[in-house]
């Protein structure tokens, strides 16, 4: 148990400290974005500026050119580029370039381009880009002067730089051979000022990932640190305040199972828990006690009347400790849904149970079943299975894992008797959306009446009983509950009591039985005390073989 705990709180842990990083990055991922967008701007203007410093066609060196004169011939970038379309390009292109590659390393950008849009006989631009220049950070570029680039999904934005003649970056992220890219366009304009080209800056999405990774790194280090470490407290207190505790139960009832005279048993005094854990240990200790005291009063007593009274009397003890209170209404202060329970007869070798509670204030357990055995060890087994049930259910565990780990905590007890199995209904009921889990461990099939209809049989497959083979995997069923839906739980003392000629009542005469007494009793204490007149009614004075336990739940919603 311990193993699958900490198995679970990892990967619990793991994946809320996936969703707390993921969080952090994209916080600083956007805003991290929009500071490379304007930085992004200003570095594709600066860059375009390169292209009046060399395509002058002065012989002055372009060291000697000022920031003025290069503002000047920032107007002149159209015409030369015109006259580049014309006449080929020149020395000067290639000078062009080589700035352009200087500025890639310097401004950190994985690609430097420039094209014109084309335009239809109208004037009007097209979506067909032609490629005048294109320097990428890998050094190697697909595309030559003049090429066509073909249309761009940035149109809109290209467009709009023609006809504002500003700077702008692309709204979205742009994919191409790189990746997943942020673009940004600034005009290449003539001396009139009009736009003649683009010229665009790329930066791939990766790279500004990997700057929010690094500049982030101790705030990641440090939520992963303080979840390791809330993860371990809570493991830590869940260990000493659950798993010890049941272990050293369960290691006791064990032991109290195994011991052949059942003469002694050694207290449970280590729990000190001051919850539920706790009240199972004492119930444990007194229980033991007492059948430890009837063992030795049975030894006494010759008289088989005697003996009798003495195992009904251990046998109601028993009953008491494992199942709730049989009191109307059940939960008194809820008003969304209604539950009945009875437990009429009890005989010296059965011991059925019907416990009901709540796990949180939306979510109510309803484990309803008996033992298959003899004598007392069938009532032990009673004892330890539904001991088991809540222990996992409290937990938060699903009804399918319950019958699971319980099926192969009972495997593991030394039975001499290897048909000493527990029959379990293990309903888990959510009150706030009427969804219902359960698992049937080899006992009837429940019924269910919905609004204006009779009671139905629920058509879920059964399977074996608990303690019967170590590994079997319970099929869990669903149903969802409508206001006014009615559930019926009972043993198989019900459908299969016997008459005086031998036959059984039947499952299908308790459908019909108990559709007629819903149609003129509505309360729940007065369904189940018509349905238990009609039983005794039908057997006629014949001995009860097997015990009659049944339960009702009404859904309001």
């Amino acid at each position: 148990m311990e193993r699958k705990i900490l198995l679970r709180l990892c990967v619990i842990f793991f994946f809320v400290m996936l969703i707390t990083s993921a969080s952090i990055i994209l916080v600083h991922f956007e805003k991290t974005v929009e500071d490379k967008r304007e930085e992004l701007e200003m570095k594709t203007e600066i860059a375009s500026l390169s292209i009046p410093s060399f395509l002058s066609k002065t012989e002055k060196d372009s060291d000697d050119i000022s920031i003025d004169e290069i503002m000047e011939l920032a107007g002149t970038r159209g015409e030369v580029i015109d006259g580049w379309f014309e006449n080929g390009t020149d020395e000067w292109y290639d000078k062009c370039c080589e700035e352009l590659r200087e500025a890639i390393q310097e401004y950190e950008l994985d690609d430097l381009f420039a094209y014109k849009v084309l335009r239809d006989e109208n004037g009007e631009l097209i979506n067909e880009m032609e490629i005048i220049l294109d320097v990428p950070a890998s050094g190697h570029s697909n595309y030559s002067f003049g090429d066509h680039f073909g249309p761009s999904v940035a149109f809109e934005t290209i467009k709009h730089v023609y006809e504002t003649g500003k700077t702008e970056t692309y709204n979205q992220s742009a994919y191409n051979e790189s990746g997943f890219v942020l673009v940004t366009y600034a005009p290449i304009k003539y001396h009139d000022g009009t736009v003649c080209a683009v010229m665009g800056s790329e930066i791939k999405l990766i790279r500004i990932l990997m700057t929010v990774l690094y500049e982030n790194e101790l705030l990641l280090i440090g939520a992963a640190v303080n979840f390791l470490l809330l993860g371990t407290v809570i493991f830590i207190f869940i260990k000493k305040s659950i798993v010890k505790p049941v272990s050293i139960l369960s290691d006791h009832i064990e032991n109290f199972v195994s011991d052949n005279n059942n003469l002694y048993f050694k207290p449970v005094t280590e729990i000190h828990t001051n919850d539920e854990i706790e009240q199972m240990a004492d119930d444990f200790n007194a229980l033991a006690q007492r059948i430890i005291d009837y063992t030795k009063n049975l030894e006494e007593k010759t008289a088989e009347e005697e003996r009798i009274r003495l195992d009904l009397d251990v046998a109601r003890q028993i009953r008491a400790t494992v199942s709730s209170e049989e009191r109307y209404p059940a939960f008194p202060e809820r008003t969304d849904f209604d539950l009945c329970a009875s437990l009429k007869h009890t005989i010296l070798n059965k011991c059925s149970y019907c416990n009901y509670f709540l796990v949180d204030t939306n979510k109510l357990f309803i484990i309803f079943g008996d033992s298959h055995g003899n004598d007392l060890a069938s009532m032990i087994m009673s004892i330890i299975s539904v001991a088991y049930i809540k222990s996992f259910a409290k937990m938060g565990t699903e009804p399918q894992k319950i019958a699971f780990e319980v099926n192969n905590q009972l495997c593991s007890i030394e039975k001499k008797d290897k048909g000493l199995t527990t029959g379990a209904i293990i309903a888990e009921i959510d009150l706030k959306n009427g969804f219902m889990k359960y698992v049937n461990a080899g006992m009837p099939p429940i019924l269910i009446k919905k609004a204006g209809e009779s009671f139905a049989e629920e058509k879920a497959s059964l399977s074996f009983s608990l303690g019967q083979m170590r590994g079997i995997t319970y099929e869990q069923n669903t149903v969802q509950l409508s206001q006014g839906n009615t559930i019926l739980f009972t043993s198989y003392g019900v459908s299969e009591m016997i008459d005086t000629n031998g036959e059984k009542y039947t499952i299908e005469r308790l459908q019909r039985n108990i559709t007629n007494i819903s149609s003129s009793v509505y309360e729940l204490d007065k369904m189940i005390e018509r349905l238990e007149e009609n039983l005794n009614n039908y057997r006629q004075g014949a001995p009860v073989l097997m015990d009659t336990a049944i339960l009702a739940f009404r859904y309001f919603g």
